[in-house]
């Protein structure tokens, strides 16, 4: 099996050593135990050191301790299993036998790392004559996580075979008889594929609610520039209209520029706040997604059934929604309206006291669009219009 986790993902952000219990913050990130402790200790309100988003939600005056914090957080079940898999791997070369020769193997099964002596006589032996042997270099932590046996939670020793889903523990057949009072025991290998098919929609639904958020994000994003060009386009419009009428308009050119202003940048804002929002979201979608991705990848016994149950709980509590609230946007057409009708009553009074002047207006006339709040300037040789307001948002 290649490698899912490089060895840089096996390690704290904090402590920069490999995990020790690692807990599933509720943005999907991963700190040891001992980390988050002490993160909570010297700030009730710390984040993730990598989003920064909340590592608790403090409701009221309640004060949880660090520790009580730190141990309901979720262990990520299969990054332990590969981190104590990365241990035997990387751990002392020597072998377990002979003590004074560098091993060049190890045993899937029973984690023995052999000289090429001693891996003779293992595959010799009836106990171990079945089992996978394979060379250190190649083997993986993932694959060694994921080939090695379900022991029995009682009896480490033994092979288990069925899942006391009550206690949450894997027991062998002779432990079958203590739980004879829970309801439910089932076969470890049915809840193994039934935890493998939980993953899998799992996969499934985060893979299309990342998909949904990145295009709100991008769709959000084009509404973004195109309230800028609406802005710009305006801008230019209504420079152009009041450059025309000089001096007369410049008040209203001003006024009318802060209205557009106004209106545009709280509508950005808005946008601005719902994409950070959606980006939260991703990030965390993301994260939960690589956690289950991993989880179906690498498939350790019993780790898995622990991983989609915790995975199971964390997604359902994750605002996985892509869908706005209504928008906010506040369409300026009415003031405009009213102000443009202000300016061609001024430019009307304006242009019939110039009748008897040569004013170079003659070809022009003044024209207002009440139903678009636009006023326009009609050349009777060649007709143009341009629109104060284009609401491109609606």
């Amino acid at each position: 099996m290649a490698a899912v986790v490089q060895p840089h993902e096996r390690k704290c952000t904090v402590c920069a050593n490999d995990f020790t219990t690692p807990k599933i913050l509720p943005c999907g990130h991963l700190l040891c135990q001992g980390c988050v402790i002490s993160l909570i200790y010297s700030k009730p309100e710390a984040g993730c050191p990598l989003c920064k988003c909340p590592i608790v939600e403090l409701k009221g005056n309640s004060s949880q301790r660090s520790a009580d914090v730190a141990e309901a957080l979720p262990t990520d079940s299969v990054m332990k299993a590969i981190v104590e898999s990365a241990g035997v791997l990387m751990g002392d070369g020597m072998c377990t036998v002979c003590d004074d020769v560098r091993a060049e193997y190890i045993c899937i099964q029973c984690f023995e790392k052999m000289c090429p002596s001693c891996t003779k006589i293992h595959k010799k032996m009836v106990v171990s004559r079945s089992h996978n042997v394979e060379s250190v270099s190649t083997v993986t932590p993932e694959r060694l996580a994921a080939s090695r046996p379900a022991l029995c939670a009682d009896h480490g020793d033994k092979h288990a075979e069925l899942f006391c889903v009550d206690h949450n523990l894997v027991i062998c057949q002779s432990c079958s008889k203590k739980h004879s009072g829970c309801i439910d025991v089932k076969p470890l290998d049915e809840k193994m594929k039934s935890a493998k098919k939980t993953l899998g929609s799992l996969a499934e639904e985060l893979d299309t609610a990342e998909k949904n958020l990145k295009q709100a994000i991008w769709n959000l994003s084009v509404r973004q520039q195109t309230a800028d060009a609406t802005k710009e386009e305006n801008m230019v419009m209504v420079d152009s209209t009041c450059n025309r009428l000089q001096s007369m308009v410049e008040d209203c050119r001003k006024e009318m520029k802060n209205q557009i202003s106004h209106s545009i940048s709280k509508f950005e804002g808005y946008l601005s706040n719902v994409k950070k929002d959606f980006k939260k979201r991703l990030g965390k979608v993301t994260s939960h997604k690589h956690l289950v991705t991993r989880a179906t990848t690498v498939r350790p016994c019993p780790e898995l059934i622990h991983a989609a149950q915790t995975l199971t709980d964390r997604v359902n509590d994750i605002n996985l929604s892509d869908e706005l609230e209504a928008d906010v946007w506040v369409d300026p057409s009415a003031e405009i309206t009213k102000r443009c009708d202000d300016v061609v009553r001024r430019i009307t009074a304006e242009l019939q006291s110039l009748k008897q002047q040569p004013t170079g207006f003659e070809d022009f006339t003044v024209v207002a669009n009440n139903t678009l709040g636009t006023f326009e300037v009609v050349d009777h040789e060649m007709f143009t219009s341009s629109a104060l307001l284009d609401d491109h948002m609606t």
